[in-house]
């Protein structure tokens, strides 16, 4: 064992007793030609498998509800909040959307503009409109904006959703 090495205290629990999970952690710290390396903890899951929600936690003052996300039509980006919409009614969610839509399931929502997210079930017909842009009408009429540039993803998804179930 180098000098260094023996210069750095050895990883304690609980009480000063050594703990061998402890010493075996990833985020110990080695020691070897005087050279500190600290080794970088795996991700929890690899790139892709992570676990799609199936509902969300709507908090207001004195309780919280669940939405199925499996119930939204479109959400609506608000700053630093989001609004679902549920049939006729609008829940407020504390949470941006460029972080709300990693965790959906993309083969079921898209972004379809920088503030708003559809249900891929929910699309009645996509219309052409002015300067390349397209309008999507959803099955309850509600009219939301198709950027150009997300127009042809949307295209590719939209001809494998998976049916409701």
């Amino acid at each position: 064992m180098s000098d260094a090495a023996e210069r750095i205290p050895r990883v304690r629990g609980v009480g000063g007793v050594s703990d061998p999970k402890l010493e075996e952690s990833p985020r110990v710290v080695e020691a070897g030609a005087d050279i500190l390396t600290l080794h970088p903890v795996p991700a929890a899951a690899p790139a892709g498998t992570r676990e799609q929600v199936t509902r969300l936690v709507i908090r207001e003052t004195g309780r919280s509800y669940f939405v199925p996300v499996s119930t939204i039509d479109w959400i609506e980006g608000a700053d630093y909040y989001v609004k679902l919409h549920v049939g006729t009614r609008v829940h407020l969610l504390r949470e941006p959307l460029r972080s709300l839509v990693q965790r959906l399931d993309p083969a079921r929502f898209a972004r379809v503009h920088r503030s708003a997210i559809v249900n891929l079930a929910r699309i009645r017909e996509i219309r052409m409109a002015a300067r390349g842009d397209h309008t999507l009408v959803l099955e309850d009429s509600t009219r939301l904006r198709l950027t150009r540039a997300r127009r042809r993803a949307l295209e590719a998804l939209i001809e494998v959703v998976p049916s409701e179930s």
